[in-house]
């Protein structure tokens, strides 16, 4: 049993690869092609499912009940399991579907974004032993006291990392509709090019700034438990894909790896005159009750007509228009004298990698390349891994596109040559 249990594969299909029964019978044959090996597959809700269901329930209601909505969204899973499994046992594969209470995968009690804490990896290894492949429900667990939790968009690609983690696989392979981790989003700039390879931290960066491909917590969880995570094209098997890995294993190439885009940002500048020591306070709680990310805060003083006068200006990261405008509501009805100007209609565009002199002259050579093709740069954030910068909507992919030529991104990515590694998504 222990020899068995050393070769098990991990693998993930995303909502676009069992998006009707056509597809779910090539996956099928993808999973058979790992035999003898034992497979367990992680499966996510059949296409746009997982937003169907969302709709339902705002037709009901304009705020679902996020536990009432976790119990329905995790439905979408449990068709998926069972189509596949049922098709996996005609092809002559014994195969078994579990969801994620039945996977053994314990959670926090966040519903709508709740975080792994534990599997019961037992449970599934038990189940090999009978069975060729096990297909588990993504995106979803349980709270200790049995209430059913869904881990967020994305989520099941956490699920197959974790997985992998506590059945000590080595490699988790994530099957989507690409052939790996473009330089660039594909669909949007023709000369994105994929990646052979790419370390942890800068895929991480890449997902948190806007890029699809794979979850970040995914990506995390990699890292921590030392899985390396291989990002696979469903309709192009044969192809190996993205390996995500740690960097002493990645050989160096090109400083900066990447340009993702965020297409849900938004700037709010707040001004409030007399005394405001508590205005940042108030700001920061009203913000965070609403569901909105914020990224970055800068507060000013300055002197108005001989009155001290205080700006607060926010970044912020947001998925609903509403929650936005009832923040600002919220903060104009307990202070009346407050003035807000918001902009919605951002994009943000990152530049991701470093430059060995840092990463100053790299953001000059951004906000150049922008706004001599006539994009204006409303906002630029730089850390040690990113350059960010607010642009409108509209320039978004132009954006992009400008800074992906500008660091000549889609050059020199054979794994074998010893210059860096670039990636924009």
């Amino acid at each position: 049993m222990e020899s068995i249990m050393n070769d098990i594969k991990v693998l993930k299909f995303g909502g676009s690869s069992v998006k009707n029964i056509g597809r779910i019978e090539h996956v099928a044959d993808i999973i058979a092609s790992y035999k003898p090996d034992p497979v367990v597959v992680v499966v996510s809700a059949m296409g746009d499912t997982t937003d169907h269901l969302l709709g339902l329930a705002k037709q009901c209601t304009k705020n679902p009940d996020q536990r009432e909505l976790d119990l329905l969204l995790s439905t979408g899973e449990q068709v998926s399991i069972v189509l596949l499994s049922l098709i996996l046992k005609r092809k002559g594969l014994t195969a078994k579907s579990l969801t994620g209470q039945q996977a053994g995968i314990s959670t926090t009690d966040d519903h709508g974004s709740a975080r792994i804490l534990d599997i019961d990896s037992e449970l599934i290894k038990k189940e090999l032993l009978e069975n060729d492949v096990i297909v588990v429900a993504g995106f979803q667990g349980v709270t200790d006291e049995g209430q059913i939790t869904t881990l967020g968009r994305g989520g099941s690609d956490t699920t197959a990392v974790a997985l992998a983690a506590a059945l000590n696989a080595k490699e988790c392979d994530i099957y989507t509709d690409v052939d790996g981790v473009f330089t660039a989003d594909p669909n949007a700039i023709k000369e994105a090019v994929p990646l052979k390879e790419i370390p942890y931290a800068q895929c991480v960066t890449l997902a948190k700034n806007g890029a699809q491909v794979i979850h970040p917590r995914a990506v995390e969880l990699g890292e921590q438990y030392d899985v390396v995570v291989r990002v696979r094209n469903t309709f192009n098997p044969s192809n190996r894909g993205t390996e995500i890995k740690g960097e002493n294993e990645v050989e160096r190439r090109k400083q900066f790896c990447g340009v993702a885009v965020d297409s849900k940002q938004g700037f709010i500048s707040i001004s409030k005159s007399e005394d405001s020591f508590n205005l940042l306070r108030e700001i920061t709680e009203c913000i965070n009750e609403c569901g909105i990310s914020v990224e970055h805060i800068r507060k000013s003083n300055s002197i108005e007509n001989g009155a001290k006068c205080a700006t607060i200006q926010i970044c912020f990261q947001y998925k609903d228009e509403d929650k936005v405008s009832d923040a600002i509501a919220a903060l104009c009805g307990k202070h009346a004298d407050l003035r807000v100007c918001s902009e919605l209609d951002l994009c943000k565009v990152t530049l991701v990698g470093c430059d060995e002199f840092g990463n100053a002259p790299a953001s000059v050579r951004v906000i150049g390349c922008l706004e001599s093709n006539g994009i204006e740069v409303k906002s630029v954030r730089t850390g040690d891994l990113a350059i960010s910068c607010l642009v409108e909507k509209s320039n978004a992919q132009k954006a992009a596109k400008l800074i992906h030529e500008e660091f000549d991104l889609s050059n020199d990515f054979d794994s074998t040559t010893t210059d860096e590694l670039c990636l924009i998504a």
